[in-house]
């Protein structure tokens, strides 16, 4: 299967998202967030996921401002992984 940037874009923001809820669920309530895609890290910190379009972009924003600590930093592919996997697992649906 071919993906277009959009599509991969909507994939990793729905990865972080499930990652996120997965995390506030469990219990965590600091955390440090590692993604790979630079204009998702870009419209999370400048604050712009509010006023996406995208509605995992909207709940992304919600979820952050709850109470709790988490640092969203830029990774390198080689070091996301898991959230590679999540996002490869959500276009089968197999999770």
């Amino acid at each position: 299967m071919k993906l277009g940037k959009d599509s991969i874009f909507k994939i990793k923001a729905r990865a972080l998202l499930k990652g996120l809820l997965i995390s506030w669920r469990k219990g965590f309530r600091q955390l440090e967030v590692g993604c790979d895609n630079a204009l998702l890290v870009e419209l999370i910190l400048a604050g712009r996921a509010a006023d996406s379009h995208l509605t995992e972009m909207r709940l992304i924003h919600h979820l952050l401002s709850r109470n709790w600590k988490i640092l969203v930093r830029l990774t390198s592919r080689s070091q996301n992984t898991v959230v590679d996997h999540v996002a490869k697992c959500m276009t089968t649906n197999s999770i």
